[in-house]
């Protein structure tokens, strides 16, 4: 038990070490070219990090929620067969409902992307 808490929190600070890498300073150097669009768009890449980072994490719990699970009822007879399929059916609906929200906030970035680009195209340098 230990071991998988161990694993899940040092997947977890993985993750954490990509937002590290982002240098803010360069991207966002408003003296030189504001570009509202611009800008934008690294905000919002910034926002999918975010979202990305936290979804893999939470991914990585419900995987050892999963396992744990599936210790306890593998060996436990208190637990009738019934219980086990439950378990699977639970499995099952969580990683559809993962999926599809995973499919609809990447739709969500990918429009609000285009909205920026499409901005980009048509904006004018500043002065």
């Amino acid at each position: 038990m230990q071991d998988m808490m161990k694993n899940m929190m040092s997947e977890m600070w993985k993750n954490m070490d990509g937002m590290k890498s982002l240098d803010f300073g360069k991207k966002l150097d408003f003296m030189k070219d504001f570009n509202a669009a611009k800008l934008g768009l690294q905000v919002l890449d910034f926002q999918k990090s975010t979202f990305n980072n936290t979804y893999n994490t939470f991914l990585k719990i419900q995987e050892q929620s999963e396992k744990i699970a599936e210790s306890f009822m593998k060996d436990n007879t208190a637990i009738p067969a019934e219980g086990r399929k439950i378990l699977d059916e639970w499995k099952l609906v969580l990683k559809k409902g993962q999926t599809e929200i995973k499919k609809s906030i990447d739709e969500g970035f990918s429009k609000a992307e285009s909205f920026f680009s499409e901005t980009n195209q048509t904006a004018k340098p500043a002065k």
